[in-house]
């Protein structure tokens, strides 16, 4: 996690950003739209933690992505924080009605904590660790109520290890996940480096059924990190088109 994300976003005056969503594609505009009116999003991103603004274009994407969700397949994002997309989309999945299984993974460990924060909190420290999952489990009881996903604790790749056995796992609600089957959105918010997110990408491909989105969050151009270099990998896959940006990079699989 890093505070300064998307901070050159944050910081284009309104006026700017409206004019910039003018110029986005028909499917942006009409989520925006939807989602600039939704009271309980924007009230949702002020009192939960996360790096979600009710401005943000990666929550036009949720909204997309479920209202046009394909009926076969599981919603899986990989990283979570604590909870505030998760709560999100598992609220969008109310409003549309939609009834699919949903995951996250997340170890609750954090990139960038190799030196303290200010020089002063520890950020890679169990203690925040600990914080952070116990923070996710209440918002998710909070605010999601019945409608929270199964949560696994693990890394992505171990997690899609146990997918593709068909594992049954407790999750950290201390219910029974049965994993496995196709996918029909996946929200790719893990560790930022080429390696694991190419991995994400890969592991998610296997399953996910035609006319399934996946979002890559950190993929914007120029934004530093090395999501963004897969993420136009992936714009010369013919089985993949770029629905938009948000500014980071939405899919939807063609076949």
């Amino acid at each position: 996690m890093n505070n300064l994300k998307n901070l050159g976003v944050r910081l284009l005056p309104p006026i700017l950003l409206d004019a910039l969503r003018q110029m986005r594609p028909a499917e942006f505009v009409k989520s925006d739209k939807i989602v600039a009116s939704d009271e309980y999003i924007n009230w949702l991103c002020t009192v939960v933690g996360g790096w979600l603004t009710p401005r943000h274009g990666n929550i036009r994407a949720f909204e997309h992505a479920i209202r046009n969700l394909p009926p076969q397949g599981a919603i899986i994002e990989i990283g979570s924080f604590l909870g505030l997309s998760t709560n999100i989309i598992a609220y969008l999945m109310a409003k549309y009605t939609k009834h699919n299984p949903f995951f996250i993974c997340d170890p609750w460990i954090f990139e960038e904590t190799d030196k303290k924060i200010g020089g002063y909190f520890d950020a890679g420290s169990p203690a925040f660790s600990n914080y952070a999952q116990t923070v996710f489990k209440l918002n998710c009881q909070t605010f999601s109520q019945n409608h929270y996903p199964f949560a696994i604790k693990a890394l992505s790749d171990d997690f899609f290890a146990q997918w593709k056995v068909t594992a049954n796992l407790n999750d950290v609600f201390d219910r029974t996940a049965s994993l496995g089957g196709a996918i029909a959105f996946a929200y790719i918010d893990g560790a930022h480096t080429y390696e694991a997110t190419q991995k994400d990408f890969a592991n998610v491909d296997q399953w996910i059924v035609p006319g399934g989105f996946i979002l890559f969050d950190d993929s914007a151009d120029g934004c530093g990190y090395e999501s963004s270099i897969v993420a136009k990998e992936i714009m010369q896959n013919s089985r993949y088109r770029l629905v938009f940006k948000t500014p980071h990079y939405f899919f939807q699989r063609l076949r």
